[in-house]
């Protein structure tokens, strides 16, 4: 377990509790730098946002497409038209495995540059 003043100490910098993955192996896991991606670009740093973790920004944009077509597909039915459902279930498909994709490759691309002496995620 980790110490109590290694706990309080990365609770007071803002870096929250620290990965549990990366403090057994010293590599990153899947989801390392997610909450610092969210953080950033919450704060409209979406360059610094997509290096800590390109899946937030992925994510981001998905849900605004996403929300953009139920809109119209609403505004279409409003107008008597049939609103847009045909392929939403393979447009989901796709998107759920561009998502694991884009975790994976910077899941392997985190720790090889980590392997090479660049660490991608330092504290904010």
């Amino acid at each position: 377990m980790m110490p109590l003043t290694l706990r309080i100490k990365s609770l007071l910098n803002g870096q929250g509790f620290p990965c549990l993955f990366h403090f057994l192996t010293g590599f990153y896991c899947p989801g390392c730098g997610g909450t610092r991606a969210v953080r950033l670009l919450l704060q409209g740093k979406v360059a610094k946002s997509f290096q800590y973790h390109p899946f937030v920004l992925y994510l981001a944009a998905v849900l605004l497409l996403e929300a953009l077509l139920y809109l119209a597909g609403a505004l279409w039915k409003r107008e008597g038209r049939r609103p847009y459902t045909q392929g939403r279930a393979e447009r989901y498909r796709l998107w759920t495995v561009m998502g694991v994709v884009i975790v994976m490759v910077n899941w392997v691309v985190k720790n090889v540059c980590l392997l090479m002496g660049i660490d991608l995620l330092l504290p904010l």
